[in-house]
């Protein structure tokens, strides 16, 4: 689904396979069912995925954000730096694409609504988020121990502003 990310996938792919092997196994066991090699042509191998995979690059449009939030969830984790603050990773678990714009990594909104943060292209609304060593929560209660202002810049981005 659209809201899918890897663990809700994950999960889903397992009942399938599960289902699947029920179907197939008789036939593969009374040989009515013949296993095919793979093709070689057109394989690709894919490196493992390590944590700093997971570093949010605001500089990419917000679709491609998007699609690293929930393929990194849960994990390693899509995660941005904080500015300023002795615990600077935050992980981000939900957000949505929205028109927007500014520098990228720049803090546009931060309100009930979320934390709304330019990217390369469009803007993300930022609707869930976790500290290091803290729980998950929505961005509205973050906010209030962690105050975010418009303007603000994320993920070690420096501002050349006085």
């Amino acid at each position: 689904g659209t809201h899918d990310n890897s663990q809700t996938l994950h999960d889903r792919l397992a009942e399938m396979g599960a289902e699947l092997l029920i179907k197939t196994v008789p036939g593969y066991v009374s040989g009515n069912i013949v296993p095919q090699p793979q093709p070689k042509e057109g394989v690709s191998h894919a490196r493992k995925i390590r944590k700093a995979d997971g570093r949010i690059n605001w500089d990419a449009p917000a679709h491609e954000l998007l699609r690293c939030i929930r393929a990194f969830t849960p994990w390693p984790g899509a995660f941005t730096e904080l500015p300023a603050r002795e615990e600077r990773l935050l992980k981000i678990w939900e957000a949505e694409v929205m028109d927007g714009g500014g520098p990228a990594g720049e803090v546009i909104v931060a309100d009930e609504s979320g934390i709304v943060v330019a990217c390369g292209e469009q803007a993300l609304r930022v609707t869930t988020v976790q500290r290091g060593g803290g729980k998950r929560m929505a961005a509205a209660d973050f906010l209030r121990g962690c105050p975010l202002k418009s303007g603000m810049l994320l993920g070690g981005a420096t501002s050349d502003a006085p």
